[in-house]
């Protein structure tokens, strides 16, 4: 699937004669001659799909500089159900048309977080008296499950995601009324360097992480 989505961009690249910089999982960086950089990842969740697992997607951001403050589009297609979600800074997130919304934040917190060293991920951490927790494997649709108010926030503090996995979820989330912190907002390459915190206000705010900063 990695290989058919890189074919796609090469063709598209093709068909035109200037473009903004491109930063792909596959491709990496691509100087462009118009403002700004697109964000790709053209299979966020490719373990799940190789194995049939529903749950993986395309993510695609777009930011005016190379900064996630100045993210300004993204789209994020869901590729088992077919689900587009779409958001636009200063107009919305949206599914299949559709504005969506976080969640009125009540009862028992569902907290989308892998497994991490120190987790701070606990209810003891946190403050609740319970959390249900999950880790589904791709963190792109798991940003728009939290946009459309189905997961309560997602926490990932190891340090460990690329720029690509989270720069279009991270838009979705903040338009939808989320609040996101983020350890860094340079766009620098693929490392894996980046740690989120992505959600209702009620959860994030219980997230005390020293340098994290709030998009």
């Amino acid at each position: 699937m990695d290989e058919a989505a890189q074919e796609a961009l090469s063709a598209w690249l093709e068909e035109r004669e200037r473009y903004p910089s491109i930063l792909s999982e596959e491709s990496g960086l691509i100087e462009g001659q118009e403002r700004g950089i697109i964000l790709i990842d053209p299979v966020d969740g490719s373990s799940n799909a190789d194995r049939g697992i529903p749950f993986a997607c395309v993510s695609v951001a777009y930011s005016s500089s190379y900064s996630l403050k100045d993210l300004e589009m993204a789209v994020i297609l869901d590729l088992f159900r077919g689900d587009l979600y779409h958001a636009i800074k200063g107009g919305g997130a949206f599914k299949n048309g559709n504005e969506v919304r976080t969640r009125d934040f009540r009862g028992t917190p569902v907290i989308y977080a892998p497994c991490q060293r120190n987790d701070s991920v606990t209810k003891e951490r946190l403050g609740f008296k319970h959390i249900a927790r999950r880790d589904l494997g791709s963190v792109a649709l798991g940003l728009a499950l939290v946009a459309e108010g189905r997961i309560d926030a997602l926490i990932d503090l190891r340090g460990d995601l690329r720029i690509v996995d989270l720069a279009a979820g991270l838009l979705m989330v903040k338009e939808a009324g989320g609040t996101v912190l983020v350890n860094k907002h340079q766009i620098e390459g693929l490392n894996r360097e980046y740690s989120i915190v992505a959600g209702v206000r009620e959860v994030v705010k219980r997230v005390e992480i020293e340098g994290m900063v709030e998009l």
